[in-house]
């Protein structure tokens, strides 16, 4: 019980504390903000064998979080910054990833040479692979997001732990390199990860790549990661292209999606936004969950899905959304366990569809 309850006491304490600085500017470059979305979502056959789903779910567009954030002006042009952020369940109020600044927590330096930090943070794969995704539209991955595809493992692990991070924006490009210590006793290799990538930004185009790579906490091999994608600006209209891939060294396991679609701003108010999704999975792939690992093979899967934003103000907004998933072969392992907990192994293939209603306030 000790354990559930401090981090809630120190939340407790930590809140009053940032809306009073917010609010009275006592520490000037001290921001607290946050978003609160939540979703209804209805779910066909969650799990291969026709069993559906009803459900409030947190992060129905965008995950729940708040956080403090911080700025201090060094001289010379130097920064100090920090940033602790936290995952909420807007459904059950729980913390999220098992942490209380699960999301992010940093401390670094920031200049017009770049910015160095140090701590939890996202590495390069993230913060240059959901850019492109279409649905993303800048609002961030949302609950049942395509790119989950497969066990949502195209982004590494997103954040990286006891990690160094340095960003550099130069005119149109934008470079980051990240490293992340592994903390195994015995070996300066073990548990460690490594990447890097570029933005590139310049009017209607933008394009960007990366690469993280992850070695196992017991050296058995290493898990690669890349991403690259697109888009391109006009009118009221945005297209998004992009390929991510994932490979395994201690199982040969490869996977990979491609996706396109495209977003348009129908009213000032009103965005629609559509796309499509194909993932495949080869060598010897198996699920990821389960206590002893069950081999499913190869497969591959497809997904559309549509959204439909509507802006009730500057910070509060509604939405709808739409998709629906097929997987055949051994991706129906992948997909059911990521949803259902469990793998349907006596199915070839299963559709899912799904529908989402909700909202989400920004602060």
């Amino acid at each position: 019980m000790k354990k559930t309850a401090s981090p809630w006491l120190l939340a407790a304490g930590l809140l009053p504390v940032a809306a009073l600085s917010g609010t009275a500017h006592a520490e000037p470059g001290v921001t607290l903000y946050g978003i609160v979305s939540s979703a209804v979502r209805y779910t066909s056959n969650l799990d291969g064998h026709r069993n559906d789903q009803l459900a409030l779910v947190s992060g129905g567009m965008v995950g729940s979080r708040f956080g403090i954030k911080g700025d201090e002006d060094l001289g010379g042009g130097n920064h100090a910054i920090f940033q602790l952020e936290a995952g909420v369940g807007s459904d059950d109020g729980r913390l999220g990833y098992n942490a209380l600044f699960g999301r992010q927590a940093y401390v670094g330096l920031k200049g017009d040479w770049g910015s160095l930090t140090f701590g939890r943070q996202y590495n390069a794969l993230n913060n240059i692979g959901w850019a492109f995704n279409p649905l993303d539209q800048g609002w961030g991955n949302f609950w049942s997001d395509p790119l989950y595809l497969g066990g949502d493992i195209f982004i590494q692990d997103y954040r990286i732990n006891n990690s160094v991070v340095y960003q550099r924006t130069m005119g149109p490009l934008t470079v980051q390199l990240d490293y992340g210590a592994g903390e195994q006793p015995g070996s300066m290799v073990r548990g460690t990860t490594l990447g890097g990538g570029a933005l590139y930004q310049q009017g209607p185009v933008a394009f960007g790549v990366a690469y993280d790579q992850r070695k196992n906490d017991d050296g058995s091999g290493t898990v690669r990661n890349y991403t690259v994608g697109g888009s391109y600006a006009f009118g009221k209209a945005k297209a998004f292209v992009g390929h991510m891939g994932r490979r395994e060294s201690a199982s040969d396991a490869r996977y990979a999606i491609a996706f396109a679609g495209l977003g348009y701003q129908l009213t000032p108010a009103l965005h629609l936004s559509g796309a499509y999704y194909r993932y495949w999975q080869n060598g010897n792939v198996a699920t990821q969950f389960q206590d002893v690992p069950v081999p499913l093979g190869s497969g591959n899967a497809d997904s559309v899905a549509v959204v439909a934003d509507y802006a009730l103000s500057r910070r509060t907004h509604v939405y709808v959304e739409a998709d629906a998933a097929r997987a055949r072969g051994g991706a129906v392992g992948r997909e059911t366990e990521y949803w259902a907990g469990t793998p349907a192994l006596d199915v070839d293939s299963t559709t899912r569809v799904g529908v989402m209603v909700g909202m989400r306030h920004h602060f």
